[in-house]
């Protein structure tokens, strides 16, 4: 870990992002703070953060808070708010600027703001203010998304920060950005998580939007350069479930030197109402949530393969 005070940051860099939560666990080591960015290179269909795809500021509707009253409909000067039968009301994102009017003039809260630009200082005051619980636990912080990377300069100063104040550090990434991107933040991250949805490229873009020979490459890359990494592997019924996909990955996974673990993330279904609440359909809304238990079967075939293989509890 890279404790040296003389770190240069840049401090006053801003970026954006869209949620912090505290006292996190299960994201790395000990207590933590996940950090939440804005942007994603990616459209899996199973995405439980939707919110975070558009690195443009949203506004989400909850239908069932509102009121019907109409006031933001009268009060957007873009006129980017519309009646919809099937959602209620929908934001042209076209015409929507983010001003906020709306959100601001609403009583009851139907209307929330997604995205927040914010400072490399400004971030680093509200992180530190759990470095008590981050010493006591050996925790610290992670950053998630949405796609960090997809904001490389904010990524990489946040994590110089974070190191600056011998803050323990991970980051969860698609590994679908420039090498470059990847390389500069090597120096101040401890812990990789680094996804594999599908082992076929083609299959990959037909549930991602885009193939996975960049991912593949970088991981490569990361393999020879950085010492722990984890791979996760979201387990999506009719996407990736059928053993021999599974097998592929693990052998595929097999033969990396400081790949640590493979830890496998039952699909669940708790970004079924964020889909609505932007005004999109949810293409997976025919399936059920994965259970834990159902999958420690893939602990057996890891094993047998020569690689070890964890299911996450969510």
């Amino acid at each position: 870990m890279i404790v040296n005070k003389n770190i240069s940051v840049n401090t006053k860099l801003k970026g954006k992002i869209f949620d912090i939560k505290k006292f996190a666990t299960g994201d790395g080591p000990g207590i933590r703070t996940l950090v939440f960015f804005k942007g994603c290179p990616l459209r899996c269909e199973w995405c439980a953060n939707p919110e975070s795809q558009e690195f443009k500021t949203l506004i989400m509707y909850h239908q069932n808070k509102c009121n019907k009253c109409g006031k933001c409909l009268k009060i957007c000067p873009n006129n980017a708010i519309i009646p919809d039968k099937k959602y209620g009301l929908k934001v042209n994102l076209n015409k929507c600027d983010g001003c906020q009017k709306c959100v601001d003039s609403c009583y009851y809260n139907a209307l929330e703001i997604i995205g927040e630009e914010i400072s490399v200082e400004e971030l680093m005051k509200r992180v530190m203010r759990d470095k008590e619980f981050y010493d006591n636990s050996e925790g610290g912080v992670t950053l998630s998304g949405g796609e960090p990377l997809f904001q490389p300069i904010f990524t990489r100063e946040l994590l110089k920060a974070c190191k600056k104040e011998r803050i323990h550090t991970a980051i969860e990434t698609c590994g679908y950005t420039a090498w470059s991107n990847i390389k500069s933040i090597i120096p101040y991250v401890d812990l990789i998580y680094y996804d594999i949805k599908h082992i076929d490229s083609s299959q990959h873009k037909k549930f991602t939007g885009v193939d996975n020979k960049l991912i593949i490459n970088n991981l490569i890359k990361l393999d020879l350069v950085f010492k722990n990494i984890i791979i996760r592997i979201p387990f999506v019924p009719g996407c990736n479930s059928e053993d021999l996909v599974q097998k592929k990955i693990y052998t595929f996974i097999r033969d990396f030197k400081n790949v640590k673990r493979i830890e496998i993330m039952p699909y669940h279904r708790l970004g079924k109402e964020k889909y609505f609440a932007l005004g999109r359909n949810y293409k997976l809304k025919h399936l059920d949530a994965v259970e834990k238990v159902d999958l420690n079967y893939l602990i057996d075939i890891g094993c047998k393969i020569g690689t070890q293989v964890f299911i996450d509890a969510q």
